[in-house]
């Protein structure tokens, strides 16, 4: 670095400058740092996703989870949550029950939100069954008594984010999903539009993308951070390739704020069966190896968790902010 005169030192505006040219030199600069938060799925779901969850969290390089307050799992989960603040913790908010092996429903009573379940009186299967049946103001109604519960059991909630991209299907549920982070003041998983690939953008049918564009809008209005890229294309890899799609993944995270969603469990003999638990098994081998460790240092990315996401934003400290 070129040595500086005394008589440059004296002004405040260029000492201010310089300060701030040194602290971007030693972050990699904005257009050049990855940071990535590397996040847990669908804790809670039963004692087989909580156990992997809890290893990856503190044996391995997973750094943020979230929980479904409406599975048999959660006060299992929620006990080590009050007992581990340390890490970091959401609430998967849930109108779907794809297990084939796992039921789980509201915790509203079914008769205020009638909408929300099928025949058996659990959560719809699938995403389009959701779009196709719920009512808006029930929907809200059972997100906010699932965030409730889990502050309420003394959980310490850094976010939210949504089981299968349920929020994502309607434009008023679009809306509900930003109102609630607003309205517990809480950062949801969100990604900046203009950053989305051109074949994400077609995936939003109709005015969906409209929709998205502008409550993403609001999300900015109110300091919210949102992430540069979302990865979540892993969970229908096959368990034998899960390593070397992990590997490029983060040989190729772009520069920016990432997350990379996986879905931790054990197979564990005599426990309910998380929905493809072999596929889940092997992301939670690999976050929990040497090599996954390896390879993040190895790139220079930077792992952190919502809180830091959210005080990075605050502070004005995002790479496409500096």
């Amino acid at each position: 670095m070129r040595s500086l005169s005394r008589q440059t030192l004296l002004g405040g505006t260029t000492l201010a400058i310089i300060v701030a040219a040194i602290v971007l030199h030693l972050r990699g600069g904005p257009a050049t740092t990855r940071f990535v938060i590397i996040h847990s799925d669908d804790a809670g779901m039963c004692h087989a996703v909580n156990r992997a969850t809890i290893d990856s969290m503190q044996r391995g390089i997973v750094s943020s989870t979230s929980i479904m307050t409406c599975c048999e799992g959660f006060d299992e989960f929620a006990e080590f949550a009050k007992a581990h603040p340390e890490f970091d913790y959401g609430v998967h908010l849930t109108l779907t029950c794809e297990s084939p092996s796992l039921d789980w429903g509201p915790i509203t009573p079914m008769a205020k939100v009638p909408s929300l379940v099928d025949a058996r009186g659990r959560f719809w299967r699938r995403e389009s069954d959701v779009a196709a049946h719920v009512k808006a103001e029930e929907v809200d109604r059972e997100l906010r008594a699932q965030i409730d519960r889990a502050l309420e059991a003394g959980v310490p909630i850094s976010h939210l984010d949504n089981h299968m991209w349920t929020l994502l299907t309607r434009p008023d549920l679009i809306a509900i999903y930003v109102q609630l982070s607003l309205d517990y003041d809480l950062p949801i998983r969100y990604r900046k539009v203009e950053k989305l690939p051109l074949d994400q953008r077609g995936a939003f049918a109709g005015n969906l993308l409209v929709a998205y564009a502008e409550e993403g809008r609001r999300l900015q209005q109110h300091n919210m951070p949102m992430f540069d890229f979302v990865e979540s294309n892993n969970y229908d890899v096959p368990p034998t390739e899960k390593r070397n799609y992990f590997l490029q993944a983060l040989r190729d995270l772009p520069p920016g704020v990432s997350e990379i969603l996986v879905h931790c469990a054990y197979d564990l003999e005599g426990e309910g069966q998380a929905p493809h638990v072999e596929r889940r098994a092997m992301d939670a081998a690999f976050f929990q190896s040497a090599e996954a460790a390896d390879t993040i240092r190895r790139y220079g990315i930077k792992i952190i968790d919502w809180k830091e996401f959210r005080d990075m934003k605050q502070r004005g400290e995002l790479p496409d902010e500096a």
